[in-house]
This record gives C-alpha cells, structure tokens and sequence, in this order.
C-alpha cells in the first residue's frame, strides 16, 4: 500500500474527483433503474432494467477499484469517502477526504473513524510530517 504526503494525496484527487463524479452520475441513473423495475409491467422491460441495473452495478464497482488501484482507500460509499495512508511523527494515519470536500482537509488514527477527525493544520505545521521511506 503506497504512503503518501499530504500534497501527494491532495494532488491524486485530480485524478480521483473525475472519477467520484462518474460513479455519482451512474448511481443515479441505477436508482432510475431500480425504480423503474419496480413498477415495470412488461417482462421485456424488466429484463432490460435488471441488464442495466448489473451493467451499472460493475461500472461503479469499477471505479472504486480504479480509485484504489490509484492508493485510495475506500472508506464509505454514500457519501463517498476516501483515505490514503500517511506516515507522521513515527506512526501511520489516515489522510481522510470526503467527496463534498474541496481538498483533503482532515486527518484521523488508523483506529478512529470519520467521527475522529482532526484538521491537517496540525500535520501541516509538523517538520517530522513526510513520505516514510
């Protein structure tokens, strides 16, 4: 598992944002589709919903692949959230992202949840704050 700094991370959501938008946009139209095989009738149409239904399924399941194959970590799904592991004053933590989030602004312990997280101020402000080696 890669460790990043903190302006490593914060440079990978270029990469990761792009693909956050697209899981978001299939999920909605997987809804639509969940929806609508509901209170379709026609058994044609229904196996069309449920053909789309798994379609998109995979698609989503890909993009959180992608997104880990990149180092992140998934860490919740609706909403979206993304850790990446970093190395501070001689332990391991979590760079934590959330997707309504511009940048990567919080941390957490590798043992405490989103509850746990603290501003990376304190990180940024830290010299001992880098990539381990």
């Amino acid at each position: 598992m890669k460790v990043f700094t903190l302006d490593e991370a914060r440079d990978l959501l270029i990469k990761i944002k792009p693909i956050i938008e697209d899981i978001n946009m299939k999920k909605v139209e997987l809804f639509e589709h969940y929806s609508r095989l509901e209170e379709e009738e026609d058994e044609l149409e229904k196996m069309y919903c449920q053909t789309k239904v798994k379609e998109l399924e995979s698609l989503i399941k890909q993009g959180f692949l992608r997104i880990e194959e990149l180092g992140g970590v998934i860490k919740g799904v609706d909403p979206i959230l993304v850790d990446f592991l970093s190395y501070h004053e001689g332990r391991y933590i979590w760079l934590c992202w959330r997707e309504d989030e511009d940048t990567i602004m919080f941390w957490h312990e590798l043992n405490d949840g989103f509850a746990g997280r603290k501003p990376v101020d304190y990180l940024e402000g830290s010299e001992s704050f880098s990539e381990y080696t």
